[in-house]
């Protein structure tokens, strides 16, 4: 099924008119959309699994490295400046602090009910959800989730 066909993605280019995602999840989303892909289709393309595609795609990976964004934009057939523009490097160690600070703080209110909170980074509503798991010794426990839809950021 793939045989000859970044042949054949290769011959449409981006049209011109085309406005290009503001985070990096949703542009590789966008792209592999154009290009008509399927998740699967892209990971074998890229030789990454599935499931990285799928974390891409959801913001939980937010940077590539140089050899990484080049295999992506070679099998979406866009430069590698394409994805880099919109990567979000790790964050200084005095804003780690204070995100370490905030990320426990919104932890504690989704554990609390919260649904309806927004995002640090762009204001935008969060999706949250609270998972019930069991820790190594079998105890019950809770984790707080919260992604952004518009932006990067990710409560894991």
């Amino acid at each position: 099924m793939l045989v000859g066909y970044t042949e054949a993605v290769k011959q449409k280019p981006l049209p011109p008119s085309i406005q290009l995602a503001p985070t990096l999840a949703r542009r590789v989303l966008q792209l592999r959309e154009f290009r008509n892909l399927t998740v699967l289709d892209l990971a074998r393309l890229c030789r990454f699994t599935p499931q990285r595609i799928e974390d891409i795609e959801s913001g939980l990976e937010t940077w590539f490295s140089a050899t990484d964004r080049q295999i992506l934009a070679k099998a979406l057939s866009v430069e590698p400046a394409i994805l880099q523009e919109v990567e979000q490097r790790a964050v200084k160690k005095d804003d780690a602090d204070n995100l370490e600070s905030l990320m426990r703080e919104l932890e504690a209110v989704i554990l609390g009910g919260a649904r309806d909170l927004a995002c640090p980074r762009c204001g935008y509503t969060l999706k949250c959800s609270v998972q019930d798991g069991y820790d190594l010794e079998g105890q019950p426990m809770q984790l707080a989730k919260a992604f952004c839809t518009r932006c990067p950021f990710v409560l894991r």
